[in-house]
């Protein structure tokens, strides 16, 4: 569970490669955990990563964007991520047997898709 809150607050400040190659691969695993605590938390730790992954430049982080004063466009490969990686395991947690997951994933992948799927196991 730490693991997941070092996600969240570490978000805006790791890059894509980080995300793709460090943060995503260890959320699959947790996707999985027998403890419901575990993939609610994962599901709201995929909402923060989808946020960030909107804004995500190509390179760097949000937070040396923010810092500079710069913009730059959001990369194309974190909606790549946000579609490839981490949708998927939010299906998964739609049909989790846990309430809880249901609802934490419905949420993150509202924010993906726009409507809520249905939480019903």
């Amino acid at each position: 569970m730490e693991k997941l809150l070092k996600v969240q607050t570490l978000a805006t400040v790791v890059s894509l490669d980080v995300v793709s190659k460090s943060i995503l691969p260890m959320m699959d695993k947790l996707v999985v955990d027998d403890i419901p605590n575990i993939r609610f938390n994962v599901a709201k730790s995929y909402s923060e990563l989808i946020t960030v992954l909107k804004r995500l430049p190509s390179e760097g982080t949000i937070y040396s964007l923010e810092k500079s004063g710069n913009s730059a466009p959001p990369s194309p490969r974190g909606q790549e991520l946000i579609e490839e990686r981490i949708l998927p395991n939010l299906e998964k947690l739609q049909k989790d047997d846990d309430v809880d997951v249901r609802f934490f994933a419905t949420t993150a992948a509202a924010s993906i898709v726009g409507e809520p799927m249905n939480t019903s196991p």
